[in-house]
């Protein structure tokens, strides 16, 4: 048998409780009309009584009392064609009570009291009997007897809707449990176990239902889905600083004793061989800084970014002039000799060159670099014409490990250029993909120019 939780328990004792009053206020019309029911009994039992004494028989004052006893009354008055039959000993009355002419609202009235006030006083009822018109008649009875009517009729009646109001709470903590409290006890249970082991603990499967609780366990199925996504990339991002932070130890020892060698090549008198230097040791420092770059990446922290002046219009040529491959693959760039920006020219080269490589690599025939001038920054759209991003990676381009569209790709290289960007006050967004290929927008921050005082 399932065990009744907390909320099952409340809900059976709500609808109970709710089930109970109910009733008893269906009941209480109910009430009313017993209580009127009762009162006419009583006149015609007082009616029947009086029939032989009104056709002229005679009744000793012990049957007269016998009478009296068997009909539940103390006095019996009949009026008939202006004479008067009265039984029993007259009596003073609390309340005088004219049946027919009693309105709704006034027998409600005095039936609650009935029902909750212990009266023992002597009531007065009188009315014309049924297919009589020229009779009246009036009892005299104790409202004990009358009270004790209604008290246990009303008994009756609430026994009744207390045994239904169990029915029906029952019924619906059955149907609760099943519709509703099950489903729910399962995902109190999924998410507690998935909270506590989010990587081992499978994640929820959607449900065929298509309520509100189908609904919320395909919400909770995502969700788990999508978190121990999230956890498997952090531990990979994880697993990745920890590589790339040895790579780039011993990679920095390796290197500088390249460009203490460069150093030292330098020296020699010929043109060439110091311009081949100069060209190897920009090389080097280029890799040390890539892979400082990327360790900040692997460790989530946002690119560190020293601003100067920067030549846009020579960084785009630099740009395009290193990813061309032509005839396989052409750059242009058309940037205004003015155009400069704020911010690292070595990093600001890498989001260039990671864009135009993605679109070499895309397949893509041409590619082109445009400037235009905004506000307070400068725009540059990276066109090509590739055959454009599939719908599924254009959501999730810019994260890590899921955003590449290459089989080999981990999509780092635009997670990086895009942290570069913001790193620098600016923006990396893809604002085009389709038939015509791909374009991407960088907006950098211009050059503040600061009048000095002479």
């Amino acid at each position: 048998m399932l065990r009744s939780s907390r909320l099952s328990r409340r809900v059976f004792l709500l609808v109970a409780t709710l089930v109970t009053t109910c009733g008893a206020l269906v009941h209480l019309p109910s009430l009313v009309a017993f209580r009127t029911d009762y009162l006419e009994h009583r006149l015609s039992d007082a009616y029947m009584a009086t029939l032989a004494l009104r056709a002229g028989g005679i009744l000793t004052l012990a049957q007269k009392a016998t009478l009296l006893k068997q009909a539940h009354l103390i006095g019996i008055e009949v009026q008939s064609d202006g004479a008067e039959l009265r039984l029993g000993t007259p009596a003073p009355v609390e309340s005088d009570i004219r049946l027919d002419r009693e309105p709704l609202e006034q027998r409600l009235l005095r039936t609650l009291q009935t029902l909750f006030i212990n009266d023992s006083s002597l009531l007065r009822v009188s009315g014309i009997p049924p297919g009589e018109q020229y009779i009246e008649i009036a009892v005299t009875l104790d409202a004990t007897a009358l009270r004790r009517a209604v008290r246990h009729h009303a008994l009756e009646a609430l026994l009744l809707s207390v045994a239904i109001s169990l029915f029906t709470a029952s019924l619906v903590q059955l149907g609760l449990i099943r519709l509703l409290l099950r489903p729910v006890g399962r995902l109190t249970a999924q998410l507690a176990a998935f909270q506590a082991d989010p990587y081992n603990t499978p994640a929820l499967l959607p449900a065929s239902r298509t309520d509100e609780i189908g609904a919320l366990q395909c919400s909770v199925a995502t969700m788990e889905t999508a978190v121990q996504t999230a956890l498997k990339r952090e531990a990979r991002l994880a697993a990745l600083g920890g590589t790339v932070a040895r790579i780039h130890h011993d990679l920095k020892s390796i290197l500088s004793t390249v460009l203490f060698t460069s150093a030292r090549l330098a020296d020699t008198a010929d043109p060439r061989s110091r311009q081949l230097t100069e060209l190897l040791a920009q090389s080097v420092q280029r890799a040390v800084n890539l892979c400082a770059s990327t360790l900040d990446l692997a460790r989530g922290e946002t690119p560190v970014v020293q601003p100067e002046c920067v030549d846009l219009a020579a960084l785009c040529a630099q740009a395009a002039a290193s990813t061309a491959r032509p005839p396989e693959f052409v750059v242009t760039a058309d940037v205004p000799p003015d155009a400069t920006v704020s911010g690292d020219p070595e990093r600001l080269a890498r989001v260039l060159d990671n864009l135009l490589t993605n679109s070499r690599e895309a397949g893509a025939r041409q590619a082109s670099l445009t400037a235009h001038s905004a506000a307070a920054s400068w725009i540059i759209d990276v066109r090509d014409d590739g055959p454009g991003l599939p719908e599924t990676a254009r959501a999730r381009l810019f994260e890590p490990f899921v955003g590449s569209t290459k089989a080999s790709g981990h999509s780092l290289g635009l997670a990086t250029s895009r942290d570069i960007a913001r790193a620098h006050g600016g923006e990396l967004e893809l604002i085009e993909s389709g038939g015509r290929g791909v374009c991407f927008r960088l907006t950098l921050p211009k050059v503040v120019i600061q009048a000095v005082a002479v």
